[in-house]
């Protein structure tokens, strides 16, 4: 399968680039501060996705939710200065970008904007991107469609000449409710069953792939 595309829009956490080591930090930090127990790095994996919010409801459990309010500062006060500290992108990912060049890229991640492009930027590839979005830059989250929506209405792209890049079910279900192609990644933070359950209409192992799925016009 070719896909058509003039904009190719990709998740960050899990798809670009692995942030496992730096949320891991942070919530670790986070659990420390109040008490709470820590977690290893395979379990926070598993927490990931969904927006800040989500993330640290999820690492402080539901039986300390009074203490939501505290963690959440903790959190953005600790992930704001260290986001980058160990985060790494993926293997082939800024070649592959390179030979993607051609075609309009953008990021939109369920992270903050100022964490997304502070990511982007630490790791040398803001420069590919024609925006770099968050879960607040439209109000909404993945897989909830209307985030993808403004930004392919913002960069004057259509839907169904928009590839949606990401390794989460959700990445897959907000691509395909605004009729954009959609690509899952096995090498991120997705259970591989439920990737498959979300019907991407491709899926890859490793990112250089992706160029394999990309007509040139």
């Amino acid at each position: 399968m070719k896909f058509t595309a003039d904009l190719i829009v990709f998740d960050l956490d899990g798809t670009l680039a692995d942030s496992l080591p730096d949320l891991t930090a942070a919530a670790n930090f986070v659990c420390r501060t109040l008490g709470l127990p820590e977690h290893p790095a395979n379990a926070i994996k598993q927490m990931i996705g969904g927006g800040e919010r989500t993330f640290v409801r999820r690492f402080i459990g539901q039986e300390h939710r009074e203490l939501f309010d505290e963690a959440f500062r903790l959190y953005l006060e600790y992930y704001s200065r260290h986001c980058a500290d160990h985060t790494s992108l993926y293997p082939g990912v800024k070649e592959t970008l390179a030979v993607l060049s051609a075609k309009r890229l953008a990021v939109l991640s369920n992270k903050m904007e100022r964490h997304t492009r502070k990511v982007v930027e630490a790791l040398g590839i803001a420069h590919f991107f024609e925006a770099v979005k968050g879960g607040d830059s439209y109000g909404v989250l993945k897989p909830e469609p209307d985030g993808l929506a403004a930004l392919i209405k913002e960069l004057g792209e259509r839907p169904e000449r928009t590839l949606m890049v990401g390794d989460k079910p959700g990445d897959i279900i907000s691509g395909r409710g605004v009729g954009a192609h959609t690509l899952a990644v096995t090498y991120g933070y997705g259970e591989v069953e439920a990737l498959r359950a979300a019907a991407p209409e491709a899926i890859i192992d490793a990112f250089p792939q992706l160029a394999e799925y990309l007509l040139v016009n």
